[in-house]
């Protein structure tokens, strides 16, 4: 198809869309205008009229991309300064704006829609229409901006009654204050950490669980996010969730003591539910036994009241009674080891965690194998992770990336008092 042939079935496309639109047929026509532009790239009428039949569908945000499209096609053309071209481009903007205020939810959503609307009177000044639109987003603009500034000193008038709820142990009270300040500010993350702490305490475990995963949606570098998520999961006994969450919490903040006490707690009910699976067995096991043997000592009997014929048999019973009872007191005396294994195990256990509290407390950052292997003390005293300071140092820093004070020098010097935990640590 030739040229001309494309420009006439483009001409042909758009007419069978304006009667497609003229009958509120937006969808056919909004089909009719894309296969015009297709054909006939250089006509941005063909996006600005498929732009306004999806806005005649409330698809603001498709509004918007062919809007855009269609300007940009206009940047790209030579003659892009023509008076056609130019009333093109400020019905673009307007249409633009107007999706844009459809899909504002809060004072900064105004400003593109703002911005669009002085465009489009900057190419346009004689439109009283643009004029007035432009006026009205601007008054609408600054009544969001009262109402999100009332909103949010309500908000932290219920955040201050309920801190000092938590406080008082009153969660319940506490929970619904948090409630009312999320519902002025929705977009604070601090109020569902706070919220979820009390539904820690009231038991409302999923609940816990949208809220820290909120928190975390809002601001992924807060810690607390984190160790709300990884408590609930502990409680619900998904360990290895938990430890994911935690560990992600570190890498945001690796200074916070409650996360690293909840890595430990949840290593410890790891321990603790591997032990108690194990015993829970062995006991689970003996009692069966101990079931079939009460069962087969009472059969025995009946056929001995009932028939002497039959003594021999249960004399036979007893004996295989008194060989499993036998076998029951040795499994008893193996229970009996199991236990005092088990006292020795947690004994090394302490020993390993008052070695671990040692290590932990010259990390400033999370640890890792180079750490591990090869600890690096800094002039500030820290122990920092090697790939991390020099790193630090290579980008021209001289300062603790601690407490932000001048070093003397650069030189990283091994941390032997760790090192020696360490080792400890490996020989037990």
């Amino acid at each position: 198809m030739g040229p001309k042939e494309r420009k006439e079935t483009a001409q042909r496309e758009k007419d069978a869309g304006d009667e497609a639109y003229g009958e509120e047929l937006y969808k056919r026509a909004a089909a009719h205008y894309a296969a015009a532009a297709d054909l006939d790239p250089g006509d941005i009428s063909c996006l600005i009229k498929r732009a306004k039949a999806n806005f005649s569908m409330n698809k603001c945000e498709e509004c918007v991309a062919y809007c855009d499209e269609a300007l940009g096609r206009r940047r790209r053309r030579r003659d892009a300064r023509c008076g056609c071209d130019e009333k093109l481009a400020a019905d673009a903007l307007f249409l633009k704006a107007l999706a844009l205020l459809n899909l504002a939810v809060c004072a900064a959503d105004h400003e593109p829609a703002i911005t669009a609307l002085e465009g489009s009177l900057e190419l346009r000044p004689g439109s009283k229409e643009t004029r007035a639109k432009l006026e009205m987003a601007k008054r609408n603009r600054d009544a969001f901006a009262e109402q999100e500034r009332l909103d949010q000193e309500a908000a932290k008038t219920h955040r201050d009654k309920g801190l000092e709820l938590l406080r008082k142990k009153k969660y319940k009270e506490a929970e619904m204050q948090f409630t009312e300040a999320i519902k002025r500010n929705p977009r604070y993350p601090k109020n569902f950490s706070d919220r979820a702490r009390c539904l820690i305490e009231l038991n409302s475990l999923p609940k816990v669980l949208e809220d820290a995963n909120r928190c975390i949606e809002l601001d992924d570098t807060l810690g607390m996010g984190y160790l709300r998520k990884g408590l609930v999961q502990i409680a619900m006994a998904k360990y290895e969730d938990a430890i994911a969450t935690l560990v992600d919490g570190l890498k945001h903040d690796p200074q916070n003591l409650s996360i690293h006490n909840g890595l430990r707690e949840c290593a410890a009910r790891i321990k603790m539910a591997k032990d108690s699976d194990a015993i829970a067995k062995d006991l689970t096991k003996h009692q069966r036994k101990i079931e079939c043997l009460h069962k087969q000592l009472n059969e025995g009997e009946n056929k001995a009241s009932k028939e002497r014929s039959r003594r021999m048999k249960s004399e036979k019973l007893v004996k295989t009674l008194s060989s499993q009872v036998e076998q029951l007191r040795s499994a008893n005396e193996r229970n009996a080891n199991l236990e005092r294994k088990l006292s020795e195990c947690r004994e090394r256990f302490e020993q390993l965690q008052s070695i671990q509290n040692r290590i932990l407390q010259h990390f400033t950052c999370p640890i890792s194998h180079e750490v591990m292997n090869d600890p690096l003390m800094a002039a500030d005293g820290h122990t920092y992770e090697a790939k991390f300071i020099r790193d630090w140092f290579r980008r021209g820093h001289n300062t603790s990336p601690i407490t932000n004070v001048e070093l003397e020098h650069k030189k990283l010097l091994p941390n032997h008092v760790l090192r020696s935990a360490i080792e400890e640590c490996k020989k037990m």
